[in-house]
């Protein structure tokens, strides 16, 4: 690693426009921490690299953007030398990877960073030692094909709208589906799981039907009323719960992919609704019907209620209806 030293320069001569070895999101908290600096000044020295007229910041954009916000002339740095660049590019993940967690987003750029410098097998094969975690060439390289889909990517790895999992499946993708996928994804916010099974559903239901992804979208409650582009043109969704558009997909993909597996779950809801189940007794069927297994739970807070609550199972064994249901009669 090329040596470096502390040097008092003034926050003037950073230039914080240069991003190129910035590895975190653009999104986070600068007032509490100008706040901080402004009355405990910087704990941590950043990191910076002299150019040709300027510093190029290596690690420490917020502490610097917050020194001058706080209205601080000058800073402390630890300096490195130009033409670094390579031991910059370490130190800037190093810096990170080893004081937290690098999130989703932060292990793309900083991947995406290294290989300006060194191939997969270079990164791969010193892994550990800059991102505190083994990591496989094929794994790099595919971090490498996430970050080139588009901008638009990494701002929803950085939001938490979509995984890195869900990422890998859509580079196989022409871009056109690509961006589509994306767009969905924007206006939604749902589990890692769940963004996998949209993708596949959705894939299915595309193939089966033999329509674009696009016209799909147009038809789901993420649909913009008769606009050609993709988009919400309905005044109305941006002021809708994410996580509820969601579900909401999720329910009209499952339909449209597995119309005879909703009915009959609906048709299983409309049953236990009509069994008037008292409310500390509820009844859970086998997940897609796919076992045999019931489940009944009991709630009760004293010995009469659990007699009750027994007397009433007793009776459920004699109706028809719950018969029915358990052998899957109708």
């Amino acid at each position: 690693m090329t040596a470096m030293t502390f040097t008092d320069i003034p926050v003037s001569e950073i230039d914080l426009s240069d991003t190129g070895f910035r590895i975190t999101g653009p999104h986070y908290d600068i007032e509490s921490l100008s706040a901080s600096v402004s009355q405990y000044g910087i704990v941590v020295a950043p990191l910076v690299l002299w150019g040709q007229d300027k510093y190029r910041v290596v690690s420490g954009f917020r502490r610097i953007e917050a020194a001058r916000r706080a209205g601080l002339s000058r800073i402390t740095c630890r300096v490195m030398p130009a033409g670094s660049n390579l031991d910059a590019a370490m130190a800037a993940v190093t810096e990170n990877a080893f004081s937290r967690e690098l999130t989703s987003s932060e292990l793309i750029r900083a991947t995406a960073l290294l290989l300006r410098f060194m191939d997969a097998k270079g990164i791969a094969k010193n892994a550990t030692a800059i991102f505190n975690r083994p990591l496989n060439a094929g794994y790099i390289n595919t971090l490498a094909r996430i970050h080139a889909m588009s901008d638009s990517v990494l701002e929803l790895l950085d939001q938490g709208r979509i995984s890195i999992k869900a990422c890998k499946n859509l580079v196989s993708m022409d871009a056109e589906t690509r961006t589509e996928f994306l767009h969905l994804f924007s206006m939604i916010k749902v589990s890692s799981g769940l963004q996998m099974e949209i993708i596949t559903w959705a894939k299915e239901i595309c193939a089966l039907e033999k329509i674009t992804l696009s016209r799909l979208i147009q038809e789901s409650p993420l649909g913009d009323n008769g606009s050609d582009g993709p988009g919400p043109a309905d005044s109305d969704l941006g002021h809708r719960d994410m996580s509820a558009l969601g579900k909401q997909l999720k329910a009209f993909l499952a339909q449209r992919r597995f119309p005879a597996l909703t009915a009959a779950k609906d048709q299983t809801r409309e049953q236990i609704k009509g069994l008037d189940l008292d409310s500390g007794l509820q009844l859970t069927v086998p997940e897609n019907f796919e076992g045999m297994v019931y489940a009944m739970q009991m709630e009760f807070k004293n010995m009469d209620e659990f007699k009750t609550r027994l007397n009433r199972l007793t009776e459920l064994a004699e109706l028809y209806d719950f018969k029915a249901l358990v052998d899957r009669k109708i």
